[in-house]
This record gives structure tokens, C-alpha cells and sequence, in this order.
């Protein structure tokens, strides 16, 4: 009979602890299919670029006192997850919000669709965010000093301008744009090298010094100073694809004019005038090294330039940089003099420390203002294409710093969003990449306050020619994706 008790208790017992284990089970079952997860990317408007501070928030409208929101930091690459229990918001999706706050930019908020039940549901929500203010469209610190792009963009930059100045012979940079040459020739490989070249104001000027030096005139010179930046194919490319073909075409042909009448014009005032404090020095006689290393070098180097001011991912920005470094390395060390190449890195370690010392402060501070000055103040630039108005744009353009094609996505967000006039935007497409603030503060130091008034109010004054004639020919605008 005890037996019998026994098996009695321990039959209960089993049947005790199935019931309580699949109690658990259930509950975990519910768990598991109340488990969501919201994840997605924050990108900015017209630029397309991440936002990489902020915070994303998922609540429920109205009903913060009953139900707490969750909150989540944006990645660095403007990624976000979320997960979140239904149960924590009353067992339900339907009403949820995404919203997003980042600063420089306008709050974005996104309504969840309604999940089906099931564990491990996961939704795909990604973000827009307009900008509110000025650093919400240019990303200055993050373009220009809080990364390594202005080190990729940058030294390859110094060390052509180094190179040009070190390798070229002087006798070849006179033939071509000296102030002898041909005009024809002159103006017109001043025009055509920024072609190939993807620069911004800052980063122009060392190979503008060097050419200076070298014994250029100084309309060639100042031709290529203004040109470099603004007609590269890069630039020329992805202003047809932001803002339209018709406004690319326009912006390249404004250029190359502006540019020749710019060289003309400084060629006229200062190329026949005495030696004075920014003259460039009478270019030594030299033939320089052999000229097929000479060769391979400055196209190792404007390959570098290229590739640094694309965006690429990191592992393919490595698989296509070290190659170029190390070829660059071994036609220095195998096949040009030892004197040459000490000069060399001697004359690109003198610009960089010529311009970075003026760069970086001047940059920090027009980001610092970026960051402070609100979208609404350019509200002076909506619909007008008055005189005064295509000049005060091209001065704006002029005074700011734009990192490399960022005027482009600047100027669409002042088209689109801000309803812009054609003309004023013009203007800034026409000053903002080829002349800044830290830029003309370099220029003074090297060549001269006089000369460096005179270029920056020629372009200035150019450029708002150019708005104007443009505005009144080409009218309103019209975004390409009102067509699709």
C-alpha cells in the first residue's frame, strides 16, 4: 500500500510540474511574439548624406503619461535599432511613432504600420530629415575637419602643387602659361586642367602657389584659381544629376567664360606692373629630373586626388589607395635623384605649413556659425532676382565655405525647399566653390591684399552678372522629380 501511495505522489507531482512548465512555455511564447524590433536609416535631405548625432525616439502620441517612450542614439553611419514589447504599449503597434531628433535639423516623425502577431517581427523604418539650419545642409565639421577627408583630399593636393614646383621645369611652365605664351594656349590649359581635377577653394591654392612661382602670368594663373574648383567633372556631373542638365550646362559654360575674363582682367591690372611683395619669383633654369618619372608621379598623384574626394567605403578605399601609395613610393625612391625628392617633400611640408595654421581656425569658425544660423535668415533670397539680390548671393557664396560639391545640394535645398530664385542660385553656384573666406585670407598673406581684393571682387561681381542674366532668361525652376 505505501508503494502504491508513493507512485500515487509522485504521478501528481509530474502532472504538477507539466502544467506549471507549459504555464511558462505559454507565457514565453507570448513574450516572444510581443518582441518587435524598429530599425532603419536617418539620411538628410537633398544630400542624401547620414545624420550621425541625434536621437530616435518610438511613443505613442498623446499618451506619454500612460505609456513611456523608447529612445535609441543614431550610429555613426545614421543606422538605428529599436526593440521594443508590445506589452509596453498596450499590446498593440497600431499608433505607434518614429520620430527623430537631430540638431540643425527639423523633428521627423513616421506612423508605424500595423505588425501581425508573431515572434521576432522586425520593420524597416527609414528617415528624411530636413535641415533647419545651415550645418544641417553643409556637415561641415563631419566634410571637412572631424574626418579623414580633408587628410585624403588634402596632402595629395600639397604635394602636386610640390611637385609641380619642384619637377616641372621652368622653361615648360613658361611656354604654356607664361606670359608670353600664346593667349589662346595659355587661357586655354588654365581652363581645361580643373577639368580633371576635384578640388575645393582651400585645397586649389597649393597648386595655384606653385604655378605662380613657377613664373605663370598671372591671367593663366588666376584663370586656373578660379576654374579648378568649379569645372571639374565630378562637380559638372553631379550638379546635372541634383539640380538639372540644363542649369550644368549653364554653370560649366559661365565658368569657363568668367574664368577668362577673371584672367584677363587681373593680367590687365597687375601683369605688366614692377615687383612687389606677392610677385612670383623669376623661375630658375632648370630641365629637372627625367621626365618619365616626373610623369608617372603627378599622375600617381592626381589619381589620389581623385580618388580621395569620392566616396567610397573604407575596404575599397584601401584596396585602390595603397596600390597608387606604394607605386608612388617606388618611382620616388628608384627613379628620381635624392635631391629632387628631398626637395620635394621640402616644398610640400612649406604649403602645408603655409595654409593649414590659416585653414583649420577659419573652417572651425564657419562651422561654429553654420551650426547657429537658422535656414529662415536666407529667406531674402525666395523669389528675387534683382541686381541687389544675385549680389548679395554671390557675396554669401563667396564668404562660406563649401566643402567639395557640397554648393550643389545647398543650392537645391534653396531652390526646392525655400522656393530660391534661379538667378541667386546660380550666383552661388558660380562663387561657392571657388572662393571662401579661409581662402582669401591665404591668398592675402601669399600674393597681396590688393590682388586678392581685386580676384574676389571680380568673381563676385561676375557672378551676380550671371544670375541675373540667367534668372531673367531661364525663369522659375522646376525639380526633375516633379516630371516623374
Amino acid at each position: 500500500m505505501q508503494a502504491v501511495g508513493r507512485m500515487k505522489r509522485l504521478v501528481l507531482f509530474l502532472v504538477l510540474v507539466g502544467v506549471t512548465g507549459a504555464g511558462f512555455a505559454a507565457a514565453s511564447s507570448d513574450v516572444a511574439a510581443s518582441g518587435c524590433e524598429v530599425r532603419g536609416k536617418v539620411v538628410r535631405a537633398f544630400s542624401g548624406g547620414p545624420v550621425r548625432q541625434g536621437v530616435v525616439e518610438l511613443r505613442r502620441p498623446a499618451e506619454d503619461d500612460r505609456y513611456r517612450p523608447l529612445q535609441a542614439p543614431l550610429q555613426p553611419d545614421g543606422t538605428y535599432s529599436l526593440r521594443f514589447e508590445r506589452s509596453a504599449f498596450g499590446g498593440t503597434s497600431e499608433g505607434l511613432t518614429v520620430s527623430v531628433i537631430a540638431k540643425g535639423f527639423t523633428v521627423s516623425e513616421k506612423r508605424l504600420p500595423a505588425l501581425a502577431p508573431g515572434p521576432g517581427r522586425v520593420i524597416e523604418v527609414d528617415l528624411e530629415l530636413s535641415p533647419a539650419t545651415l550645418d544641417g545642409v553643409l556637415d561641415i565639421f563631419s566634410c571637412c575637419v572631424l574626418s579623414w577627408a580633408i587628410v585624403i583630399v588634402m596632402l595629395p593636393a600639397f604635394f602636386l602643387g610640390a611637385a609641380i614646383k619642384v619637377f616641372v621645369p621652368g622653361h615648360l611652365i613658361l611656354r604654356h602659361l607664361g606670359p608670353n605664351a600664346p593667349p589662346w594656349r595659355a587661357y586655354g590649359a588654365s581652363v581645361s586642367a580643373g577639368t580633371v581635377l576635384s578640388l575645393c577653394s582651400c585645397n586649389v591654392i597649393p597648386l595655384f602657389l606653385s604655378i605662380w612661382r613657377s613664373g605663370a602670368g598671372v591671367g593663366p594663373a588666376f584663370t586656373f584659381l578660379f576654374a579648378g574648383p568649379a569645372i571639374n567633372v565630378v562637380s559638372m556631373v553631379f550638379t546635372c544629376r541634383v539640380i538639372g542638365v540644363g542649369i550644368g550646362i549653364w554653370r560649366v559654360v559661365a565658368v569657363a567664360v568668367m574664368s577668362v575674363v577673371i584672367g584677363l582682367v587681373m593680367h590687365r591690372l597687375f601683369g605688366r606692373a614692377g615687383a612687389g611683395p606677392g610677385d612670383p619669383a623669376p623661375p630658375t633654369v632648370s630641365m629637372g629630373p627625367r621626365p618619365g618619372p616626373v610623369v608617372g608621379m603627378v599622375l600617381l598623384l592626381l589619381a589620389l586626388l581623385v580618388l580621395g574626394s569620392i566616396e567610397l567605403t573604407w575596404r575599397w578605399r584601401a584596396a585602390l589607395t595603397l596600390p597608387l601609395l606604394v607605386a608612388l613610393g617606388l618611382v620616388a625612391w628608384l627613379r628620381v635623384e635624392r635631391d629632387y625628392c628631398r626637395r620635394w617633400l621640402k616644398e610640400g611640408m612649406v604649403l602645408i605649413l603655409k595654409i593649414i595654421p590659416i585653414l583649420i581656425p577659419f573652417v572651425l569658425a564657419i562651422g561654429w556659425l553654420a551650426q547657429k544660423v537658422p535656414l529662415s535668415a536666407g529667406q531674402w533670397l525666395a523669389g528675387g532676382n534683382s541686381p541687389g539680390v544675385n549680389l548679395l548671393a554671390a557675396a554669401f557664396g563667396a564668404l562660406m565655405y563649401f566643402p567639395i560639391m557640397t554648393e550643389v545640394a545647398f543650392v537645391k535645398m534653396l531652390l526646392k525647399v525655400m522656393g530660391a530664385g534661379i538667378g541667386p542660385g546660380m550666383a552661388i553656384l558660380l562663387t561657392g566653390p571657388g572662393v571662401s573666406l579661409p581662402g582669401m585670407v591665404i591668398l592675402a598673406r601669399e600674393i597681396g591684399p590688393k590682388r586678392t581684393f581685386c580676384y574676389v571682387s571680380l568673381v563676385v561681381l561676375l557672378a551676380a552678372l550671371a544670375g541675373c542674366f540667367f534668372g531673367s532668361t531661364w525663369g522659375s525652376y522646376l525639380c526633375s522629380c516633379e516630371f516623374k
